[in-house]
C-alpha cells in the first residue's frame, strides 16, 4: 500500500476516536434504529469527528484517482520487466461490510480476508461498545 493512501485511513481513524470521545463524554448520543448506530450531537468535538470521517473519504477517492494514473506508468514498467525475466507482484485486496453489528468480510484469498473478519470483529465490538456505554 502506499504510503499516502494511509492518510485517509488516519483521518478516519481520528475521526472516529472524536466521535467516540463526544460520546463518552456525554456531548453526543448514540440510538440504534433496527440493527443501525445512529449518531447525534452538537458538540464541536463531535462536527470534527464527522468531517474527519467525511474529509477521509473524500481524500482517498482522489488519492486512489490520482494513483490509478501511477500505476499505468507501473504497469508498462511491469509489462518491460516481465519481457526481462522478472517475477510479477501479485495484488491482494479486501474488505469489510458491517450489516448492524455483523460484520462480511472478503478477499482475494484466505489470508487476507481473515484479516479483514479481524477488522470487522474489532469495529463491531467498538460500536456496541459505543451503544452500551450510552446506555
Amino acid at each position: 500500500m502506499r504510503t499516502s493512501l494511509w492518510i485517509p485511513i488516519a483521518m478516519f481513524v481520528a475521526g472516529l476516536a472524536l466521535v467516540g470521545t463526544a460520546v463518552a463524554t456525554g456531548e453526543a448520543d448514540v440510538s440504534l434504529f433496527i440493527v443501525f448506530p445512529v449518531f447525534s450531537g452538537s458538540s464541536l468535538v463531535f462536527l470534527l469527528g464527522i468531517l474527519l470521517i467525511i474529509l477521509s473519504f473524500i481524500v482517498g477517492f482522489v488519492l486512489m484517482a490520482t494513483d490509478n494514473e501511477r500505476s499505468e506508468e507501473r504497469t508498462e514498467a511491469a509489462s518491460e520487466a516481465m519481457s526481462s525475466g522478472e517475477p510479477r507482484s501479485r495484488t491482494e485486496y479486501g474488505g469489510v461490510v458491517l450489516l448492524g453489528p455483523i460484520p462480511i468480510a472478503f478477499g482475494s484469498n484466505k489470508r487476507v480476508a481473515l484479516i479483514m473478519l479481524v477488522v470487522g470483529v474489532i469495529l463491531a465490538i467498538v460500536v456496541i461498545g459505543m451503544l452500551l456505554a450510552s446506555v
